[in-house]
């Protein structure tokens, strides 16, 4: 997928090194449900997992970010681990195009499905996942996949999104 244009400048995509942590860690410290992972986390998701993963930047700013990885037990699905974006990036969508571009390079390396847990409530999230399958014309699952009621801070229930079987765009 070709870059994007955002409110003031081009945003492009491209893999992610562990100097990337803190700019990456930024975003997502701000967002509600982003859990407690700091920049050495990071560090570590974007050095473990850099070939399934994506970062969003615009000019030298990293203003987006997708950590996800092929299930070991499953090796045609692609998990999202953690995705997030800046809420003040100006881009249309963001979220959306940074999973359409990680599921579209999976894909090309043989995933036919992909799968994603976010929070309850998560509407952006949800459309992202919804986008995708209307884009690959694919189906769409949703279930709950950690009720709140199974951890004890009960915070919120993770819903699992699967999209597929997936097949090629092009």
């Amino acid at each position: 997928m070709a870059p994007v244009t955002g409110a003031h400048r081009l945003v492009a995509f491209r893999a992610p090194t562990p100097r990337d942590a803190l700019p990456a860690w930024r975003p997502g410290r701000k967002t509600p449900h982003s859990g407690a992972s700091g920049p050495y986390c990071f560090a570590r998701w974007l050095r473990d997992f850099a070939d399934t993963s994506l970062l969003a930047v615009a000019g030298r700013d990293v203003i987006g970010f997708l950590i996800g990885y092929r299930r070991p037990d499953v090796p045609d699905t692609y998990c999202v681990l953690r995705a997030e974006v800046d809420p003040h990036h100006g881009t249309p969508a963001l979220g959306a195009h940074l999973l359409r571009v990680a599921a579209e390079r999976e894909v090309a390396r043989g995933a036919r499905f992909v799968e994603g847990a976010v929070p309850a409530g998560d509407t952006a999230a949800d459309e992202a996942y919804a986008r995708l399958a209307r884009w690959y014309g694919a189906p769409a699952h949703k279930e709950a996949l950690f009720p709140s009621s199974r951890f004890p801070d009960g915070e919120h229930d993770e819903i699992l999104h699967r999209i597929g079987p997936l097949h090629g765009t092009s």
